[in-house]
């Protein structure tokens, strides 16, 4: 998942997206991340000036900065522990650890 900030100047906000799905464990999902992340392109800024990865733990943060100003993106692992539009799904996952 990735939370990323979208708008622009007052009216920034901040807006989950999950980028992917990894049946498997947590340390599989782990290993997909800096990938996605240094392939990821933000919402904004449209033209990037200068990016930086940074990587706390199992947190990772890029910083694309723009003309006039600078956004960020987090990255996480997180686990589905229900999903109304697949329930079945998420509860065959937890079933079959």
């Amino acid at each position: 998942m990735v939370e990323q900030t979208t708008g622009f100047g007052d009216n920034k906000t901040w807006s989950p997206k999950i980028l992917t799905e990894v049946v498997g464990t947590r340390e599989q999902a782990l290993a997909k991340v800096p990938d996605l992340v240094s392939r990821f392109t933000p919402d904004h800024p449209r033209l990037i000036s200068r990016r930086t990865i940074l990587r706390d733990g199992d947190t990772f943060m890029l910083i694309a900065r723009g003309w006039s100003d600078d956004y960020h993106c987090v990255f996480k692992v997180w686990e589905v522990l229900s999903d109304s539009d697949n329930s079945d799904k998420v509860r065959e996952r937890r079933a079959s650890r």
